[in-house]
């Protein structure tokens, strides 16, 4: 997959891509299973994860910022690391909501700031090589692949109490490959390239990235926290439920693996529409017909297109959006209205719907985030 002369960058990129997403595909789909066997509601679960989300509206930025400032992406990131595994230890020894609030929000200021971080130092380091960003991103989702689908044997033999500790092993790994990583230091900014940023930051197609980005993890929010607990009502094992994630992210791999060169063949604008269109699709079958294996099955298949290839543009256009020094912000400002406010927004918005509404109606209001998204769309080639 890498040439020899590549070895000593791509791997220790993909080493950390591994583990870090090991440990979201234990945290994403299996937490709010931990959460509810504790005994918290609905409602407690959404926001306990929608605190991890909410939290990347302004904290990115703030480590990003900080990235340009002194020129030390891998440093800035290892401090986040840290603050998530010396924050996240502590879940081991409590089940009060609001103990487990008050740690939540601490983790959130590192946590949050983890993958725009990763992100822009893996772009950064690939410059001038022949390694390509989906080679290394495959890393991340063969660990998510990988623990999604061992944890959910491990419930099924040893029960939900293994979530916090497999997630606390995932993390610490991710910090150990973290230090082998080849940075690439550059000059510190000055207030002109400041100035610059915002220039950039204002302009109207940004704007529209970034709206599309927002309903897109709006979509996906009710996925992430509550598709377990879906499956799990309509009568899924835990073997089960991690095998139909495994599966949906299985599919993600083939497409960085295989299908990179998309965003440079296709229209943006039409990659997009694709991802939408899909979304609509997915989010409606899963929310009737979950009862089905195959539908379950049809609906993860289209995660490589909904989640993967929408990564995919998304990654380029910020690139090509805010190009050379100001990645670094570029990726925490994309981060802080997709991630922080979009799924955090939808996090919310899931837990209290949950309890309300049910989950049928939950998965159909994230149909209509796609085809909201869709006439945003439309409107923008229109005018």
């Amino acid at each position: 997959m890498f040439d020899k002369r590549s070895l000593p960058i791509a791997v220790p990129l993909f080493s950390y891509f591994f583990f870090y997403c090991a440990a979201i595909g234990i945290l994403m789909p299996y937490m709010s299973i931990y959460y509810s066997s504790i005994g918290l509601n609905g409602s407690q679960i959404g926001r306990l994860m929608s605190t991890f989300t909410l939290a990347s509206i302004m904290v990115p930025h703030f480590w990003g910022w900080l990235t340009t400032k002194f020129g030390l992406p891998k440093k800035v990131m290892q401090i986040c690391m840290l603050g998530t595994i010396l924050s996240f230890f502590p879940f081991n020894f409590t089940d009060q909501f609001d103990t487990l609030f008050i740690l939540t929000c601490v983790m959130a200021m590192f946590y949050s700031a983890l993958m725009p971080l990763a992100d822009g130092l893996a772009v950064m380091s690939i410059q001038n090589t022949r390694i390509p960003y989906t080679r290394i991103r495959v890393g991340g989702s063969i660990g998510y692949i990988v623990s999604v689908s061992l944890i959910g044997f491990a419930i099924k033999a040893f029960g939900v109490g293994v979530v916090v500790p497999s997630i606390c092993v995932c993390l610490v790994l991710a910090f150990i490959t973290s230090l082998f990583i080849k940075e690439k230091p550059y000059k510190a900014s000055s207030a002109h390239t400041e100035g610059n940023f915002k220039e950039l930051l204002f302009r109207k197609e940004v704007a529209l990235f970034f709206g599309l980005a927002f309903l897109s993890y709006m979509a996906h929010a009710p996925f992430n926290i509550f598709f377990a607990v879906h499956l799990s009502d309509v009568g899924y094992s835990g073997a089960q439920i991690g095998l139909l994630l495994g599966f949906g992210v299985a599919i993600e791999v083939l497409l960085f693996l295989y299908c990179g060169h998309f965003v440079q063949r296709y229209y943006a604008i039409h990659l997009l529409l694709l991802c939408f269109v899909c979304g609509v699709i997915r989010w409606a079958l899963l929310a009737w017909f979950a009862s089905s294996v195959w539908v379950v099955l049809f609906t993860q298949l289209m995660h490589c297109i909904t989640f993967a290839l929408f990564h995919m543009v998304s990654i380029d256009q910020v690139r090509r959006l805010f190009p050379d020094r100001f990645g670094s912000q570029g990726q925490s400002t994309y981060s802080a209205f997709a991630v922080g406010l979009g799924s955090g927004v939808g996090m919310i918005f899931a837990g209290y719907s949950w309890d309300l509404i049910g989950g049928n109606w939950t998965f159909t209001v994230s149909s209509f985030m796609s085809v909201a998204a869709i006439v945003l769309l439309i409107r923008s080639q229109k005018e």
